[in-house]
């Protein structure tokens, strides 16, 4: 299969390659940087997924069976602008290049923030659930936009079958991702509200899961929109015990004053939209993608041990 990846060379994306290529498929990448084994791909082109010229390029030397789309600002920037040219104009591009070439299996990377971290969600969320985001936070935001962006393309297109992933986070040894950043500290606040202090329940999954899960979706005959989380949770508290970090409660109407300086001063790599998702539980229901696509070997408390031993 003739298999054409955007940021092939991330996180995960030199993860799913890796797989993909041992298991005899073609495979074609675009990111701004380039892999760490060039020798794995058939073809790949160094550019953004917001250059049309460059993702023309690279679907026209693929004409591909599968395209998997990844290419998104994880970390987020100081340039709100820059990040929807890369998310918004990036998927948009995709997905037509997609519908241009009658791609027969599309897979799009969204995120479990997408739905959001709200205090009024009903709780866990599925596939199904109303994708809101959270505006304060443009990584939710623009997933939420991008998700519902890649969710009506689905509904009509008509020249193969689609799959849309939410996964929650997704941890290991090569974990880069701001949401630990306050794990960097000896210290890390706990956020107290009116409701008392919140000591949430998150979900993971192993990075190796992820990469396992992301090949099924493109291998197997599944189509519509999945969550991807391990079985399990693990609350805050036991994050902090698990890192070996001490806890200060930090009273809402003080913290996120105190984050939103701190960021604009460029001292920290975590926005204050960012405590939102420390503050109000947003977990998953995973059944529907242990019953139809496939079964994490490691559980949520698993997952994030690993991704503290190293």
């Amino acid at each position: 299969m003739r298999i054409l990846i955007t940021g092939s060379a991330g996180y995960l994306g030199s993860k799913a390659v890796s797989i993909l290529r041992s298991k005899g498929h073609e495979i074609f990448g675009i990111d701004v940087r380039m892999p760490a084994d060039p020798n794995l791909y058939k073809g790949f082109v160094k550019g953004s997924v917001a250059d049309e010229a460059a993702m023309q390029k690279i679907f026209e030397a693929a004409t591909p069976h599968a395209a998997v789309h990844l290419a998104f600002v994880v970390n987020v920037l100081h340039n709100e602008k820059k990040e929807e040219e890369i998310d918004v104009a990036g998927a948009e591009i995709f997905l037509n290049n997609c519908d241009n070439h009658k791609v027969k299996k599309i897979v799009f990377m969204s995120s479990a923030a997408a739905y959001g971290a709200h205090p009024d969600s009903k709780l866990p969320y599925t596939e199904t659930s109303l994708v809101r985001g959270n505006q304060a936070y443009s990584y939710s935001r623009l997933k939420a936009q991008t998700d519902k962006m890649a969710a009506m393309f689905m509904r009509n297109y008509s020249h193969g079958t689609f799959v849309i992933l939410r996964p929650c986070l997704f941890v290991g040894p090569n974990t880069a991702n701001s949401f630990f950043e306050v794990l960097k500290f000896p210290v890390i606040p706990q956020i107290r509200d009116k409701e008392g202090l919140r000591d949430i329940d998150f979900q993971f999954i192993h990075e190796d899961d992820m990469a396992d899960c992301l090949v099924a979706s493109i291998e197997k005959d599944v189509r519509g929109i999945y969550n991807v989380a391990a079985d399990g949770t693990v609350k805050f508290s036991e994050i902090a015990r698990i890192a070996g970090k001490k806890r200060i409660a930090v009273p809402a109407w003080l913290l996120y004053p105190v984050t939103s300086l701190l960021w604009h001063c460029r001292l920290i790599a975590s926005p204050p939209g960012q405590l939102d998702f420390m503050r109000y539980t947003w977990i998953m229901d995973n059944s529907k993608m242990k019953q139809e696509l496939f079964k994490p070997l490691h559980s949520s408390m698993e997952a994030f041990k690993a991704f503290i031993k190293t």
